[in-house]
């Protein structure tokens, strides 16, 4: 490949945005508006498919080109392009497209996963009346995520952001006709919109106080462009000429976690979690993508491309911001894992894994550990999709059952399932040389250093992470067959891709993961992908070996516990010995009563707070002042203009006479 065409791949990246747009989303829906889809007719059913998974197939290859070209010539990285979208006075508001290190690594995570993902809803929804309508909101919400990826500023990603959360509403309420589906997604609406509002007003803080810092270029920027200026850059300058006084930190820890809101409803992150779990309503290819590479990913991804906004003035990581991002992805991280240990749908133990591994990533992020979490952003999206898409075939194979008490001894049966889902419970816990040993105990090594609370939580997490996961796999896959019907394989289109998904689960940490000067020495070093996706200059955080002795061991204890109780069953009843402990069981089986409470709070604060005001409002200001107030003023003027009307034209003449005079007062006074 020549020099010339690598650079026409960086240059005409838009195109991988463009195409689930115009090929995937808008072909399928004008075809679906023309009606073309009556009776669900084959050919359009497999011509959706094609459309949908040829446009996000050529945007990976594409990814993969822009990927070479980096490693070729570096000087390619941090290319822009930007259009005006708003001008005036003022300012101005831009869109285009950035393709830097940070960019092309989320792209191939997001196309890769969307790809697979996509090649295995053709076996999961072939069957259901919607399917090209599936197809056409996956590449939609495809389109969105890979256009917040190459947003070049705020107000571009905020645009996306967006968009990523209606899509998500579409496909959490695909079936709409279950109530709760219809509930779940109307949910997740709402909570999103409660982190998106603190979002916004972040970002128009931001603007407000660097208003006078961009030098003409694109406003909000993530990275300068010529004559222009980025975040950190603006930062510097505002708190040099004091715009941020009296206290630049507070002003700038408030705006930070005002835009951190967004994170912590889009990324499950305590307390706005609690949509994520009930998003398992919808079809299980959109819980696989929603949960490892698109919507969750979009938090992760908000922080790591705002970062300067979350350090402190002097652009150190001793922020107040960084911590409080920590402390939220820490406490999230063991609430979450700890109510995974007494679910039974076997999608909501996977979603609630979820919500405590994004944990693990913003805890690297506040720790300082840039590379770090987003190294296990990566390899979380590979295992966990891997995860999910086996859940969805297990689903299939027992005939859309969910419950793992009516699961086991799925082995025999369903044999290429199993394997690629032990790989995958195996890389969550933690267990090397799998993938997220290397990712995880990064950020383990870099959070003790940080905080040795914090540090503490996470090794906790992590022996709580091999107990559920191993868990989940012994009661589906082991012992003996509990359920109803006659277990049965997938088609080769469903397990094709788990494992495509578990080679870099297996490989991305040893390929990607410790140098080996800090792996065998313990001296700091980057690492190949700490050396490709950075902040600030490339760097590896120094390996904690015994953190990571003590991690692993508590997660081998984890998974001890789970054999004992699950497979060897030496310690009997089962599910009795969590019942027993009576308060800690109904709190982990409850989700803490965090639903509880905010239903409480909204059923018995704040409609019936809502119900009063407007009872007032309506009865007092509405009845009585505007209705009967209007009525009244309007029944007196007409009395008193009633007596105007006499009939005599001396009269007439008298109140014309009256008003031209006035009008002639009032000329020679105020008139030159």
């Amino acid at each position: 490949m020549t020099p010339e065409f690598l650079r026409a791949c960086v240059e005409n990246s838009w195109m991988i945005v463009a195409l689930p747009f115009f090929v995937g989303f808008a072909i399928i829906t004008c075809f679906m508006l023309a009606g073309l889809d009556i009776g669900q007719r084959r050919w359009f059913k497999t011509s959706s498919m094609v459309l949908s998974v040829g446009a996000i197939t050529i945007g990976f290859l594409h990814s993969l080109l822009i990927l070479q070209a980096f490693l070729v010539d570096p000087s390619l990285s941090g290319f822009q392009l930007n259009f005006d979208w708003f001008t005036c006075e003022q300012f101005k508001l831009s869109v285009g497209i950035l393709v830097d290190n940070l960019t092309v690594m989320m792209l191939i995570v997001v196309t890769t996963v969307s790809m697979l993902v996509q090649i295995y809803t053709h076996g999961y929804m072939r069957d259901d009346p919607g399917y090209a309508r599936f197809y056409s909101y996956l590449s939609l919400f495809t389109g969105s995520m890979l256009g917040l990826v190459v947003s070049t500023n705020l107000f571009q990603m905020y645009g996306f952001w967006e968009l990523v959360g209606v899509c998500s509403y579409f496909l959490i309420g695909f079936w709409w006709y279950k109530n709760s589906a219809a509930a779940a997604c109307l949910k997740a609406f709402v909570v999103n919109r409660v982190g998106d509002f603190g979002f916004l007003i972040g970002v128009l803080m931001f603007f407000f106080v660097t208003k006078e810092f961009w030098s003409g270029g694109t406003i909000l920027a993530f990275t300068k462009e010529v004559g222009g200026n980025d975040l950190a850059g603006a930062i510097q300058q505002a708190v040099a000429s004091n715009t941020l006084a009296p206290d630049a930190g507070f002003v700038l820890t408030v705006i930070a976690l005002l835009i951190f809101m967004g994170p912590m409803a889009k990324s499950a992150q305590f307390p706005l979690h609690v949509w994520l779990p009930d998003a398992m309503e919808g079809p299980t290819p959109i819980s696989a993508l929603i949960h490892a590479a698109t919507m969750v990913a979009a938090g992760i991804y908000l922080v790591a491309r705002a970062y300067p906004v979350f350090l402190s003035p002097t652009g150190g990581t001793d922020s107040t911001a960084l911590l409080v991002v920590a402390s939220v992805g820490a406490f999230t991280a063991f609430m979450a894992a700890t109510i995974a240990m007494s679910q039974y749908d076997i999608k909501r133990v996977l979603a609630w894994s979820t919500c405590s591994q994004l944990g693990y990533m913003f805890v690297g992020l506040g720790a300082g550990a840039f590379s770090a979490g987003l190294f296990h952003l990566m390899t979380h999206a590979f295992f966990k999709a891997m995860l999910f898409l086996g859940s969805g075939a297990v689903i299939i194979g027992l005939h859309h059952e969910q419950d793992i008490r009516k699961m086991g001894g799925l082995m025999g049966p369903m044999k290429k399932t199993a394997i690629p889902f032990l790989i995958g419970t195996a890389t969550i816990a933690g267990c090397p040389p799998f993938a997220a040993f290397f990712s995880k105990d990064e950020i383990v090594s870099a959070a003790y250093a940080y905080n040795p609370i914090i540090g503490i939580v996470l090794i906790v997490t992590a022996g709580l992470t091999a107990f559920y996961m191993f868990r989940l796999y012994f009661l589906v896959f082991s012992g003996e067959f509990r359920g109803h019907g006659e277990p049965h394989e997938v088609s080769p289109v469903m397990w094709g891709p788990l494992w495509a998904l578990a080679v870099p689960s297996l490989f991305a940490g040893v390929m990607l993961g410790f140098n080996k000067l800090s792996f065998f020495e313990n001296t700091p070093a980057a690492n190949a992908f700490g050396s490709f996706v950075y902040f600030g200059h490339p760097h590896q955080e120094v390996v904690n070996w015994s953190m990571v002795g003590i991690s692993t061991g508590v997660a081998l204890l984890g998974f001890i516990v789970a054999y004992v109780m699950y497979v060897a069953k030496s310690w009997t009843p089962n599910e009795a010995i969590a019942k027993n402990q009576g308060l800690l069981y109904r709190i982990s089986y409850n989700k803490w009563y965090i639903d509880h409470f905010y239903l409480w709070l909204v059923n018995s604060i704040f409609l019936p707070a809502f119900e009063n005001v407007w009872r007032v409002l309506d009865s007092v200001f509405v009845d009585q002042v505007i209705v009967n107030g209007s009525s009244i003023v309007t029944v007196a003027t007409g009395e008193a203009l009633r007596y105007t009307q006499t009939g005599r034209g001396q009269y007439y003449a008298l109140v014309i006479f009256f008003w031209v005079a006035v009008l002639a007062w009032i000329g020679f006074i105020f008139c030159p």
